[in-house]
């Protein structure tokens, strides 16, 4: 059974599992605008991270100690804002030494890369660095009371480390869904589609119970109320997405169960029962992270990760855990 939300939409993509993190639940009543929206997101990160170190020699990023997942935060006391920049101060460097501050893990670190000619005759650190990442995904709610969003479910993931990326700063824009790829067992579908210009909120969080931040424009979807933990039960529900046809939509499922302390917000187990959406998506795939989930008139969460070996499945977060996310790290000190 499919029923049609009145509201339209935008866009943004799903990524990767990233470490644990615990926030704590809602203690009162909150009344939200439920998304469902497609979004676009393009995030620059926090300095430069080191995504590759080439150790099949003693290269400069080696024997300067730079490890895979290291974030460079400054060179010669120059703030890194780009892999540009970096490689400037690199190629620029005539071999002598450049100190570096580096961040692994929470620990600020101090090295120095001394840069080594290539075959070329050009200078070179023998690494691969990364500073920003885009994609599609869903809107899960807008919170007029903070005018936050909150989105994803999951955190933005390097696709080659598969660590959160640390944000510096990101902007979330409307966005189209075009096609679907169907997901069949072993093979993640996904939503394919492309971002507009139109920017409508920042982001101050990306964490491992999704993306938040700040809207700018007005907010989208019906105001619903948010459940409580001991309100959620197994049996079923619906969720809220949009798919290529532009429409936002609500499709069956069913809460088949549920760990409401799980630490990785993997706190649902959702099957899609809808046979409309399994015929067109295969299940839950890739852009439909941050799909909210309705239980009885309330939200209860949102989509985040599929079973691959069983695309009609996936994980869910609670929406005590993703509100609880955004106070306490988004931006909730900002308004006092």
């Amino acid at each position: 059974m499919k029923r049609m939300i009145r509201y339209v939409c935008m866009t943004l993509a799903a990524v990767l599992l990233c470490p644990i993190m615990t926030v704590s639940s809602q203690e009162v009543r909150r009344t939200v605008h439920v998304g469902g929206m497609p979004f676009g997101l393009t995030m620059y990160t926090n300095g430069v991270v080191v995504v590759n170190v080439d150790d099949s020699y003693d290269s400069p990023a080696v024997a300067a100690g730079l490890r895979e997942n290291d974030v460079i935060t400054r060179a010669n006391d120059e703030e890194i804002t780009s892999n540009e920049r970096l490689h400037e101060i690199i190629a620029s460097s005539e071999g002598a030494d450049i100190e570096l501050s580096v961040l692994r893990g929470k620990s600020p670190l101090s090295m120095t890369l001394t840069p080594e000619t290539d075959d070329d005759g050009n200078y070179t650190a023998g690494m691969w660095i990364r500073d920003s990442t885009a994609g599609l995904g869903t809107i899960t709610y807008f919170d007029e009371n903070t005018h936050s969003f909150g989105a994803l479910g999951h955190g933005i993931c390097d696709r080659d480390t598969g660590l959160l990326m640390p944000l510096g700063s990101g902007k979330i824009v409307k966005a189209k869904i075009g096609s679907i790829t169907k997901a069949k067992k072993g093979i993640a579908g996904g939503l394919n589609g492309y971002m507009s210009d139109e920017a409508i909120g920042e982001m101050t969080v990306n964490n491992s119970f999704g993306v938040y931040g700040k809207y700018t424009a007005e907010p989208e979807g019906e105001e619903l109320p948010c459940a409580f933990d001991s309100e959620i039960e197994t049996g079923p529900a619906q969720i809220i997405t949009t798919l290529d046809d532009g429409e936002l939509q609500s499709y069956d499922v069913n809460i088949e169960g549920f760990n409401l302390n799980d630490k990785s917000g993997q706190n649902l187990i959702v099957r899609v029962t809808d046979e409309e959406l399994l015929d067109k998506t295969g299940g839950i795939v890739q852009g439909m992270s941050g799909s909210p989930i309705i239980q009885n008139g309330r939200l209860i969460g949102a989509v985040t990760h599929v079973f691959i070996n069983s695309p009609e499945k996936g994980y869910g977060i609670t929406i005590g855990n993703m509100l609880g996310c955004y106070e306490q790290f988004g931006g909730v000190r900002e308004e006092s």
